[in-house]
């Protein structure tokens, strides 16, 4: 810990000519070490000045090395009285880590995410095992050692996604020109989260954020669109025990996020699959998003989402390829050719100029309930028509998404899958075998 401690004072003593705190102003940036307290007031102040996007870098700096100072110094206080190995749950570590993953997602921690990591990482290095693991090994074994096993009944099969057990890359390939989806059914079977460090394990995801302390952004609510819809930052543990362990009143999941970036021993269990690394084509032209001018990906995106059964995301379309991975348990996906578009009413904007045209005005769990109220296909009438396919992911499959695709997923029950995307740009297989 004392290395770690050294390491990082030295580089927020040792600013670089072009970092752009900096531009925070010289004798702001001078108080990092006796006023970090005020600093991180002052930079939240400016994050809620700006839309997020366009929050000057020079800020979010600020917020960020303010924050790691704080966390440092409260390291050092109790370095000295001896309670590095403190185990409380509601402690003095779990503060530092919750101030220090507040950097991580609230800014997105410029130039700073590995010494985030690296300081969580020593400090959990110095603690024993989780209290809750320690002193009460009969509720551990019957609360963390697996999901419970409620499955919800899925909608019935209508037009089955073509499938496969193994595709080739340059299989995959050549199957791109289709423009269709297709589902992969052994494509994940190396990955570590599915055997060897299983995600279905409770206990061990508690163990990789460190017994829980971690934080992660959740969405509360069915659906985005559902009124009375939000999102809450709140502990591993939390979501555990909240969302995961026992039915929630609400459903609570992690959807979107970037939660490898975040937490890297994570992003070592799984690997983005090679089909990303390909070549696929632009969005067909006649529709939507063959119109917009979207931007590129150097790599793909990854993305983690970790939800209870029942959890849906409405019928929206996403403006790259996606390849949808399986990690535990299954859900049901339901596919519409962008050539539907007009049959599944898309939004437009909204209040505030947000643009949700990428999402259906249909609350299709609703249009299939058995008491539906009719007059939501007299409003929709066109839906009727649109034709579509379906299919239930399992886990170790992966499933190919192509550009501008209407999807809507509902988790047959606890669920973690990766999403990753790639653009038309997205550097291809050999590009990164050579820069390797």
């Amino acid at each position: 810990m004392d290395y770690t401690l050294k390491t990082v004072f030295t580089a927020l003593n040792s600013l670089e000519s072009d970092d752009p705190i900096r531009q925070c102003g010289a004798s702001t940036v001078k108080l990092l070490l006796s006023r970090p307290d005020d600093l991180v007031r002052l930079a939240h102040d400016k994050l809620h000045t700006y839309p997020f996007k366009e929050v000057p870098t020079c800020w979010r700096r600020l917020y960020t090395d303010a924050s790691i100072s704080i966390a440092i110094a409260q390291i050092r206080i109790h370095s000295q009285d001896d309670q590095l190995k403190e185990t409380d749950f509601n402690g003095w570590q779990t503060d530092v880590v919750r101030l220090l993953d507040m950097a991580v997602i609230m800014t997105g921690a410029p130039r700073r995410r590995a010494i985030i990591e690296e300081i969580i990482l020593a400090l959990q290095s110095c603690c024993i095992e989780f209290e809750d693991f320690k002193e009460r090994p009969s509720k551990r074994q019957r609360v963390y050692d697996a999901f419970h096993t409620d499955t919800l009944s899925l909608p019935r099969i209508r037009q089955p996604i073509s499938e496969c057990g193994r595709l080739s890359v340059s299989g995959f390939q050549a199957h791109l020109s289709t423009a269709i989806p297709i589902k992969i059914t052994c494509a994940l079977e190396h990955w570590p989260a599915l055997y060897e460090r299983p995600w279905k394990s409770p206990s061990y995801l508690l163990e990789k954020t460190f017994g829980g302390r971690r934080l992660i952004p959740v969405e509360i609510g069915r659906s985005y669109t559902d009124e009375g819809w939000g999102q809450s930052i709140i502990t591993f543990k939390e979501f555990l025990d909240q969302y995961l362990l026992m039915k929630p009143e609400k459903v609570g999941y992690l959807a979107q996020h970037d939660l490898f970036s975040q937490i890297p021993s994570l992003r070592n269990d799984i690997s983005i699959p090679d089909y990303c690394y390909t070549n696929p084509p632009k969005p067909a032209e006649g529709t939507p998003l063959a119109e917009k001018d979207i931007a590129q990906l150097e790599e793909p995106l990854l993305n983690a989402w970790f939800g209870p059964a029942g959890t849906i995301s409405p019928l929206h379309t996403d403006p790259y390829h996606n390849v949808l991975c399986q990690v535990v348990g299954k859900k049901y996906v339901r596919l519409y050719s962008p050539h539907e578009t007009e049959r599944v009413y898309p939004r437009g904007i909204e209040d505030g100029g947000l643009d949700m045209s990428n999402t259906s005005q249909i609350d299709i769990a609703a249009m299939e309930d058995s008491d539906v109220d009719h007059s939501l296909y007299e409003k929709f009438p066109l839906f009727k028509e649109a034709k579509c396919l379906d299919c239930v992911l399992q886990e170790g499959e992966c499933l190919y998404i192509p550009v501008g695709w209407w999807h809507y997923p509902i988790f047959a029950n606890v669920d973690p899958s990766v999403f990753s995307g790639q653009s038309e740009h997205t550097r291809s297989l050999d590009e990164e075998k050579v820069n390797e």
